[in-house]
């Protein structure tokens, strides 16, 4: 049996060290989305909490993964590339700033969660931009 792990790292010292496992975190995200408030199937406020602690986490770690990707992206080359780079640093400072916003309080659990599934999915998609763009950025023989 394997297991999976909370990642909560504030001070984001763990993000060069920890792989990263997108499919659980993908699915975990999707699962959060389809919460709503006045459903009688929604999960405990603490388990709701650790969620958005586990997302953020998770967040932090595809934020340093977006930026090294996008760093190995040329500066000047094939559009597609160009644009995937810009994309990719606009997407990582803006999950900066919502990273360092002050966390909501326990009430506002299922919104604070919600909001971080929304970043894990802009993270993602910055990052296939970036891996669609390789092959087009690397020239060919």
């Amino acid at each position: 049996m394997t297991y999976g792990s909370i990642v909560h790292d504030p001070a984001g010292r763990w993000d060069t060290h920890l792989p990263l496992d997108r499919e659980p975190n993908e699915r975990l995200a999707a699962v959060v989305l389809d919460w709503r408030q006045d459903e009688d199937t929604l999960p405990p406020q603490a388990d709701i909490e650790q969620t958005a602690l586990q997302l953020t986490g998770y967040a932090r770690l595809l934020v340093h993964e977006v930026r090294t990707k996008a760093a190995a992206l040329p500066r000047d080359g094939h559009a597609s590339a160009v644009a995937a780079r810009t994309l990719a640093q606009i997407t990582a400072r803006e999950a900066d700033r919502r990273l360092s916003a002050p966390p909501l309080p326990t009430r506002h659990a299922l919104r604070a969660a919600q909001s971080r599934a929304r970043l894990v999915n802009a993270l993602h998609g910055a990052l296939d931009r970036i891996l669609a763009a390789v092959p087009a950025s690397v020239p060919g023989p």
